[in-house]
């Protein structure tokens, strides 16, 4: 046993940058889902614009960001997703470096269904017409409400998916003896010593999120003022 671990090193697998969006965005989901059932609709506004920005920077890191944060990288075809999903019963599969096949369909899925929620949720209107989105001005007050059911129903599945996410992981841990949680916290996961260098991850520059960070924070501005200039 001794000699098995000698041969095993640490590697970067997740940057900064997309930990502090993952827990971020928990944070922030967490948030929605309380002020929502408690009707605390200021709040809940508020903190959709935080999840509207966290997104977005999401969906732009994975085209400029790191390596395991690209899309390109981790999103796969039909083949690789059944040829990965025929092996979860086997718990000496390879470890994928990043998301693994069906790992990234959740979260395309998850990311997807989360800016759905909050643009539907920019245009709805509460049923006393106080509190409304941002953009509800652009369409009249019963399409808001229609709306804001809509928004409360794709939230209830978004909470479903989550909950997938969450038995995902917990399969993983117990089942493949995979602790996925620990290196969305300090970023790193033991390897082979001889794959260290074909798997650590790539980084990509801070100016590049910076220019991201002000991209989203303009767009969710304008957003919030509903484009009125």
């Amino acid at each position: 046993m001794k000699a098995a671990f000698a041969d095993t090193t640490e590697i970067r697998v997740w940057d900064l940058p997309v930990r502090a969006m993952h827990w971020l965005l928990v944070i922030g989901i967490s948030v929605c889902w309380w002020t929502g059932i408690n009707n605390e609709l200021e709040y809940h506004l508020w903190s959709g614009y935080a999840i509207l920005w966290i997104v977005l920077m999401r969906l732009y890191w994975g085209v400029v960001g790191s390596s395991t944060a690209r899309f390109v990288n981790f999103v796969r075809g039909p083949k690789s997703i059944l040829g990965y999903a025929s092996t979860l019963h086997r718990r000496d599969t390879p470890h994928s470096h990043g998301h693994n096949a069906l790992g990234a369909i959740s979260i395309v899925v998850m990311l997807g269904l989360i800016l759905a929620v909050v643009i539907l949720g920019l245009f709805a209107v509460d049923v006393d017409g106080l509190y409304s989105g941002p953009l509800s001005s652009y369409i009249t007050f019963k399409q808001g409400r229609h709306l804001a059911h809509l928004h409360y129903r794709w939230f209830n599945i978004l909470l479903w998916v989550i909950a997938l996410h969450l038995a995902a992981v917990i399969f993983y841990f117990f089942y493949k003896r995979r602790n996925l949680i620990g290196p969305m916290l300090h970023g790193k996961r033991p390897v082979d010593a001889g794959d260290a260098a074909e798997t650590e991850m790539q980084g990509a520059p801070f100016w590049r999120f910076v220019i991201g960070a002000v991209i989203a924070t303009a767009i969710v501005y304008a957003v919030s003022i509903g484009f009125y200039f």
